[in-house]
């Protein structure tokens, strides 16, 4: 009686933790996955976020080398043309609060102009402040740009003329832009100064403080786990590199990913700086044979401990349910070996054990199909009619291809399908990325494992085990639209706003059409926030934006460039004067006031059109608005401006 007891209850001890832990590793598999997608959407976003903004940096730069304020200065220093230019990088300080300061640089290195921001606000540096950066490594790396070319260095803390780390510290990132003279000949260089605080709290913000680091390509802390390891890499401090080489070996061989550690999971993703000036231009590939020594790894850490787990003993309640369930085996398994002395009793105990098998099989969250060695379904449980829309009697009996790969988009044919493959040959197969088709024709992403059923030591068909992943599939897609919209106002950000430029100036080439480019600055748009509130501030903002649309044409693009800085494109006009019916029509929108949560605001607006007539390039069209824009500003309110025209135009 014993022997039995105990032969059975081995049998079945070991089918149910099979069947338990089975189930804890495909809920452990779901879990990482989310865990996974998660980590890398935050470090995709913040590496966005960092590109982005030192691409508006770069931008900024090469408007200004554009501006006739600051060409100027490659022909003549006086104080006319230095008051001039200094009026221009002013504008660009007082409008960026990312940028700490900008100066022009001429050949020998020396500070001829430099603005920068100060608790007391915007102030041009006195002339017996400016230094000679000749010495400087930055100085060095930029002596070979050409006119018109960029440059972005590391970021570091500021030093001081001696070398030494300047306090209180200050970390930087450089903008260079080559200034060209009328000869084409290079006169120096306009540098604008990305306030390094700003570009490693936006990448937190997205991240979250726990976990976050920001390292450079050598493996040094950028932001570190603590506030002594941040820019270690300027004082000897140890690296991210040495402490931890298992992890920095994958994290320095691609530009994102995950790396599993026995610390835990890092998730990683790449900025690059240096490639400012290719993004900008909407070229894709020349970077890729690039070194790339600036190079920023923004990495995501999530602990061992906070992982999710397979282990039985992962939490209280899974192993109470486990333990719960032995005990109850082990009470069936007593009661069915007492019954062996009478058939019935035996054949009773077989029937309730098809039973709770039977309730296992029910109960299981993922969808669970039976085949046999023909591919036909044979067995069903109801998760795989809930995701599928069949009921079991549609399923029974047939070819389980149908289901799996008919649908239109994602068809494969029988003879290649794996899963059908796995009842004849035994051959386990697990995948992320089958499809199969629901009873209303629409496709589901499915997570497969299938594995051979092997009764009386033959391959009698096949057990697939299936679960939705829809869910997270649009999660990662939803992710990769956000790096392509405003996350604010929902309008096309300056990536998509490039590529529709360039798109537009190829269509206008083969046409021979005019088009134009408006760059919008809302006045007085910071004493709402100062007055109201950033979240008054921000739905103002969006009412603003949706005003604007209803102002453009449907082929019309209008792209937030920043602030409250807006940028229209206007593609196809039929004459060059159209521009200015379309300013005149966004002026005249905004006239009537707006209600913010209760506050009747009014919005005014300064317009720059720069109309391309004669093969002129983007930069340079989104350079004349800007400088347009200015005009149009330093005359009043609700006042546009053609680039090349003395007169400003009112609605």
């Amino acid at each position: 009686m014993i022997f039995p007891f105990f032969a059975a209850f081995i049998l079945l001890a070991v089918a149910y933790t099979a069947i338990f832990v089975g189930r804890l590793h495909t809920q452990h598999a779901v879990d990482s996955v989310e865990v996974n997608a998660a980590e890398s959407a935050r470090v995709d976003l913040a590496a966005s976020s960092i590109e982005s903004s030192i691409d508006t940096a770069a931008s900024d730069a090469r408007v200004a080398v554009t501006s006739r304020a600051v060409r100027s200065l490659a022909e003549d220093i006086s104080e006319r043309t230095l008051s001039s230019a200094a009026s221009v990088f002013q504008a660009q300080v007082t409008n960026k609060p990312s940028i700490r300061q900008i100066r022009y640089i001429d050949e020998t290195g020396r500070e001829q102009l430099a603005v920068r921001r100060t608790e007391g606000g915007v102030e041009r540096v006195p002339t017996a402040r400016l230094q000679d950066r000749s010495k400087h490594y930055f100085y060095a790396e930029t002596r070979d740009l050409e006119p018109g070319d960029t440059h972005v260095t590391r970021l570091d803390l500021e030093v001081d003329a001696t070398g030494a780390i300047a306090e209180p510290q200050q970390p930087l990132m450089r903008v260079f832009a080559a200034l060209g003279n009328s000869t084409g000949a290079r006169a120096g260089s306009v540098v604008v100064d990305i306030d390094g605080f700003r570009l490693v709290e936006q990448a937190r913000q997205i991240i979250g403080s726990e976990g976050y680091l920001l390292l450079n390509a050598a493996g040094g802390y950028i932001a570190g786990p603590s506030d002594a390891d941040s820019f270690s890499f300027m004082s000897a401090g140890p690296s991210f590199a040495e402490r931890h080489p298992e992890a920095w070996e994958t994290i320095s061989a691609s530009d994102s990913g995950h790396a599993m550690t026995s610390e835990g999971l890092y998730a990683f993703s790449t900025a690059y700086p240096e490639h400012a000036q290719v993004r900008l231009s909407g070229e894709t590939h020349e970077a890729e044979t690039h070194e790339h020594p600036n190079a920023l790894k923004v990495v995501s850490f999530v602990p061992a401990a906070a992982l999710p787990s397979a282990s039985i003993t992962r939490d209280a309640a899974t192993t109470a349910i486990f333990i719960f369930g032995l005990i109850a085996l082990a009470t069936v398994t007593g009661l069915a070996t007492h019954t062996l002395i009478s058939k019935r009793q035996f054949r009773r105990s077989i029937r309730e054990a098809k039973t709770r098998l039977e309730a296992i099989r029910d109960t299981l969250g993922e969808g669970l199909v039976v085949i046999d060695p023909d591919g036909r379904i044979t067995d069903v449980n109801p998760e795989s009619e809930r995701m599928l829309g069949w009921t079991r009697e549609q399923m029974l009996g047939r070819v389980s291809h149908e289901l799996f790969h008919s649908h239109p988009e994602h068809h494969v044919e029988k003879a290649e399908c794996e899963l059908l493959a796995v009842a004849r040959t035994g051959v386990t197969f697990r995948s992320e990325d089958e499809v199969f088709q629901r009873a209303d024709g629409s496709a589901i992403h499915v997570g497969v494992s299938a594995a051979p059923l092997v009764v009386d030591e033959r391959i009698d068909g096949a057990v697939i085990v299936f679960r939705d992943i829809t869910e997270i599939r649009e999660y990662q897609e939803e992710i990769r639209r956000l790096a392509f919209l405003d996350e604010l106002t929902g309008l096309p950000n300056r990536r998509v706003l490039a590529d529709r430029l360039e798109l537009a100036i190829s269509t206008a080439d083969r046409r021979l059409t005019p088009l134009a480019v408006m760059f919008l600055d809302l006045d007085g748009f910071k004493e709402v926030n100062d007055d109201y509130g950033h979240a008054v501030g921000d739905e103002f903002l969006r009412q603003i934006s949706d005003r604007l649309r209803g102002c453009l044409r449907n082929s019309d693009t209008l792209a937030r460039q920043g602030g409250d800085e807006f940028i229209v494109l206007l593609p196809e006009l039929r004459e060059e004067g159209e521009a200015e019916v379309v300013a005149r029509r966004i002026i005249d929108g905004l006239e009537q006031p707006f209600v913010v949560d209760g506050y009747q605001l009014r919005a005014a607006v300064s317009v720059g059109i720069a109309v391309r007539m004669d093969g002129e390039s983007a930069e340079t069209l989104i350079a004349n608005a800007d400088d347009a824009m200015y005009a149009a500003k330093q005359m009043g309110e609700n006042l546009y401006c053609v680039s090349g025209r003395a007169t400003v135009g009112q609605a």
